[in-house]
């Protein structure tokens, strides 16, 4: 086997369980977003996002879903995490500044409607989410090769 055959179902993964790693994460998503659009969840960078975020990246490991994959997945994630919520505001009306509408920011500034927010939501979800996806994912794809070395070694002991 070349170096190339062995490294390309950890950085690719096997196609099936890609298939079905990612129809389960965007199945807990749309169940996340309604949600949020029943005003039950909250959307930010909480810790609980931010667990949510690891956990995919360790099930994508766990499941052998490969590394682009998971973080893909966890770019999904971020981008659900900018853009769903000026989405819903939009949709429903029910959009004001300063509302659970905007998406999560750093600075104070914002739009003064709702199509504005939702385009720098998009655009603030592709670019600020790709490098968490990237820290996330590879982090948690990485805790997750860890802690499943370790366990292969001390079980052959």
């Amino acid at each position: 086997m070349t170096a190339l055959g062995r490294v390309r179902p950890h950085v690719l993964g096997e196609r099936r369980d890609v298939g079905r790693f990612l129809l389960g994460v965007i199945g807990l998503l749309a169940l996340l977003s309604g949600g949020f659009a029943l005003g039950v969840l909250d959307v930010g960078y909480t810790p609980g996002w931010i667990g949510l975020a690891i956990g995919i990246a360790i099930a994508g490991r766990v499941v052998k879903a490969g590394l682009a994959p998971t973080i893909g997945a966890v770019w999904l994630v971020a981008l659900l995490l900018h853009a769903f919520p000026p989405l819903v505001g939009h949709l429903t009306g029910d959009w004001e500044m300063a509302s659970r509408y905007t998406y999560p920011r750093r600075l104070g500034y914002g739009y003064t409607d709702a199509y504005h927010e939702l385009i720098g939501g998009i655009e603030r979800g592709a670019t600020a989410g790709l490098p968490f996806a990237i820290v996330v994912g590879a982090g948690g794809y990485g805790i997750a090769t860890v802690v499943a070395r370790y366990s292969r070694r001390s079980t052959t002991r």
